[in-house]
């Protein structure tokens, strides 16, 4: 049943403080891993941290869920990599889009407008929403592209440019898989898988962990390869604090999610894979590779051991989900894909009017910089240079 208007829809803010008081039945239904408040509570990891859970409810039941990661963060006018000005705000960030019920066959609009209308009132101007993956054609994003009290309330601004979100979509086995890749690419990957059995004499194994008490010694192995690359040692990335880590990955154990790899060669690891198992879904996080083996490509050796050793048990995965953002890699390797976008929703006020023009004009001339850098190979260098300066973060 559609509602008659944005006044009649009531989202309830709902406590998640910790995994024993969020309701279980709602995550028997089908939904993403970043749709549920069990993972994304494993990211509050400080008092400066929550999570703010709104439910919307019919008949006891409830039909559509939206859980924001509440947390420190900053506006940037920027220039691609390089900061001119900032000012801390608190985020509230969705990492997916708001989940319904597949059953809600109505006209999505009225709830989500009733949810950000409702979320304004409640928003200071120093408060602002993110929605980091709102898909084209989407009831959100068509939404977001209208004149509603939506864009009264809140300055609709994208953030960057939009991109491609990659996929594999399982239909048989591995050789099915290679059977879905061009001519080149399946080349490619043999040539790959060859040349690196070669190099170490077939000395090597891949090892999945997956149970609660396998968490600490994939660290150990993750974390040392993780301490030798690029974007641990110049960008402040990678697998960094232990405790956190260590946390995240039992509890997501102990629900059955923790999926894992690492590769080693002499019984020294060489590259490894952070990721979770989730409704028939293989979210691939965070990958990593000692730079010593970059010649061997073993981040694609290490792809195609993880999806032979997923497709070696029957009807484990459907999907294999390569996160956000895009590469040349991903391309590649994907058969499916949607269009996405990041979308800041930044309070009318007038302070932050005049930010957003600001932003709007650096964004713009970010892009084009942004293109210039990528098409000459220079994005890398200057990151490494901005990040020595101190003016990237």
């Amino acid at each position: 049943m559609t509602p008659a208007n944005t006044e009649t829809i009531t989202w309830k803010l709902v406590s998640t403080s910790s995994q024993a008081n969020i309701d279980s039945e709602t995550f028997k239904k089908k939904m993403l891993l970043d749709q549920d408040p069990r993972w994304l509570i494993t990211f509050v990891t400080g008092e400066d941290k929550q999570l703010a859970r709104f439910v919307l409810e019919q008949s006891g039941a409830i039909i559509a869920s939206a859980t924001f990661f509440v947390h420190p963060s900053a506006l940037r006018i920027a220039i691609s990599d390089w900061t001119l000005f900032s000012i801390p705000v608190k985020r509230y960030t969705l990492f997916a889009e708001i989940w319904f019920d597949p059953t809600i066959a109505a006209d999505k609009s009225l709830y989500l407008l009733a949810l950000f209308a409702q979320l304004r009132k409640e928003l200071s101007i120093n408060e602002v929403i993110f929605l980091q993956a709102v898909v084209s054609d989407s009831a959100l994003s068509n939404v977001l592209a209208q004149k509603s009290s939506l864009s009264t309330n809140y300055h609709v601004l994208n953030y960057g440019e939009s991109y491609n979100h990659r996929y594999i979509d399982f239909g048989g086995d591995y050789n099915h898989y290679l059977s879905q890749l061009s001519s080149s690419t399946r080349s490619d990957l043999k040539r790959t898988q060859k040349r690196f059995v070669s190099a170490v004499n077939g000395q090597y194994k891949t090892i999945c962990y997956q149970s609660p008490e396998e968490v600490g010694t994939f660290l150990d192995a993750a974390m040392a390869v993780s301490a030798l690359t690029y974007q641990y040692q110049l960008l402040g990335a990678g697998l960094r604090d232990r405790n956190i880590l260590e946390n995240r990955l039992l509890t997501t154990a102990k629900l059955g999610w923790f999926h894992s790899y690492v590769l080693f060669v002499d019984q020294k690891p060489v590259a490894f894979q952070v990721g979770h198992l989730y409704q028939e879904c293989y979210y691939a996080q965070e990958i990593g590779y000692d730079p010593d083996w970059a010649k061997l490509q073993v981040g694609i050796f290490l792809h195609t051991e993880i999806i032979s050793n997923l497709l070696a048990t029957p009807d484990l995965v459907k999907r294999f989900d390569f996160g956000n953002d895009d590469n040349t890699h991903k391309q590649r390797l994907s058969n499916a894909q949607t269009t996405e976008k990041y979308v800041y929703l930044i309070p009318r006020h007038w302070r932050n009017n005049l930010f957003v023009f600001t932003m709007k004009i650096t964004n713009r001339l970010s892009t084009s910089v942004g293109h210039l850098l990528n098409k000459y190979g220079l994005r890398k260098r200057v990151r490494q240079l901005l990040w020595k300066l101190g003016v990237m973060k």
